[in-house]
């Protein structure tokens, strides 16, 4: 997956970095908490965040993220979208929740989940 096509799974609206929606993104972090993402290991993943700051751009520097997507429909803050234009970092802001932003790159992700059946069991009997 890349960059732009989450933006179009997402139908997502690209606040700056146009020119890297070509970037592979293999994992998805979802935190408001910033501790918590940069204990993330992981390279190349779109960080989903309620966060409208500066110092999520800067997480998502240090922590190689490909993207920041800020749920939502919340606007990124002016100094925000300067610096994840210097360090190279799209940022799309998204109309859905948290919540429903996982589930739907979830499924994208693993295309074969609905095909596994689920019991609470983990004997599978």
């Amino acid at each position: 997956m890349t960059v732009g096509d989450l933006v179009q799974a997402l139908e997502g609206e690209v606040v700056c970095g146009e020119e890297h929606l070509g970037r592979a993104v293999n994992a998805f972090a979802a935190s408001d908490l910033l501790s918590d993402v940069l204990a993330f290991e992981k390279q190349d993943y779109a960080l989903l965040t309620g966060l409208t700051n500066a110092q999520i751009v800067r997480t998502a520097d240090i922590t190689g993220a490909s993207c920041i997507v800020i749920v939502r429909n919340k606007q990124p803050q002016p100094a925000a979208v300067a610096l994840a234009q210097a360090s190279g970092i799209p940022i799309i802001m998204a109309r859905c929740t948290m919540f429903e932003a996982c589930a739907l790159l979830s499924r994208l992700a693993e295309p074969h989940h609905d095909a596994v059946p689920r019991t609470s069991n983990p004997s599978g009997t």
